[in-house]
Formats: structure tokens, sequence, C-alpha cells
């Protein structure tokens, strides 16, 4: 074979006989239609379940089982969202934190009760900012994997939400 003219693909394996047949070697490209519809399937997959907690692993464990990862004076919420007890261990009289977690487009739990002088720690866990923001306080952008604490020293009931994505509503309650 001569490699300075033109090159004829069909012409590369004329050395090996194909005596089936003589039609053309014909390659064709995967089309544009089945890429796009496996990436927007890929997307959706990932959104919804980003946004709404679906764990394909199988390992998720639900928001009441879930074992405490913080210090003896921290509360966590138990099966039941709305209220929280105070740590065995916690001493008298010492401000207590409540942890809320910001997950898949919530804040865990979204009910808090806590006592004037207690402290409230957001901790984001999402892949996005988010904030806490209400007419009394303001966190500013909470980053992914970083936290917030805020001191009630007045009771009421303290309804919040994020500036980003307002459909995340909370409410802390100080007695």
């Amino acid at each position: 074979m001569d490699y300075r003219e033109k090159a004829n693909v069909q012409n590369l394996h004329a050395p090996v006989s194909h005596e089936e047949t003589d039609a053309p070697i014909t390659i064709e490209p995967f089309s544009i239609w089945v890429l796009g519809f496996c990436g927007l399937t890929i997307f959706f997959v990932a959104f919804f379940s980003a946004r709404y907690g679906i764990d394909f692993t199988g390992a998720s464990a639900s928001p009441g089982t879930m074992q405490s990862r913080s210090s003896p004076e921290t509360l966590r919420a138990d099966a039941n969202p709305a209220t929280t007890a105070p740590s065995s261990v916690a001493e008298a009289g010492m401000p207590v934190i409540v942890h809320v977690v910001m997950r898949n487009m919530k804040f865990d739990p979204a009910t808090v009760e806590v006592k004037s002088g207690d402290v409230v720690e957001w901790k984001n866990e999402d892949i996005t900012p988010h904030t806490a923001t209400s007419t009394s306080f303001d966190s500013a952008p909470i980053d992914p994997d970083k936290s917030w604490k805020h001191t009630f020293s007045e009771p009421g009931n303290f309804p919040y939400s994020c500036t980003f994505h307002p459909d995340m509503k909370a409410v802390v309650t100080v007695k």
C-alpha cells in the first residue's frame, strides 16, 4: 500500500478476504438523541434524589433513628421532630446547643423548642449555600459543611426560612 496517496479505508483490509460479501464497511454514528435522553435521565434522577432524599445505596437512616455525633450538651431530634429533650449530662443553668441540619433542601428538625438563653446551631450538609433568616436574626450564607450559631434570649416564636430557597421554612420556639 502506498501511504503517500489518500488511503481508501475499504482497501486497508484488502489482504483479508471476505468471501461472504463485498459490501463496504459502514460505521453508524451514535445518535445525539440517545445521548441527550441519557443525559437528561441522569440529571433528573440526581436532582430528585437530592431534593427528596432518595438514597439508592440502601444505607440511609430515617431522621428519627440517626445517631447523634455531637457533644453531650447537645440536643437532637427524636422520633417526633417537634420536640427535643435535653441531654442527661447537661448541667443545670448551662445553655444548651440545639442542632438543626440543612439537608436535601430542608431544615431538620423543622420545629425546635428551646429555653431562653439556649443556642441553636445550623449546619449545612447540603451541596449548596443556605441561610437561616428571620426578622430577628440572619445567618448570611452558610456554605456547605459550615455552621452558624445564634443565642435566643427572648421568648417567642421565630419562624425562619432560607433566603435562597424560600420553600425551606422552619420555626424556633423559645420558652
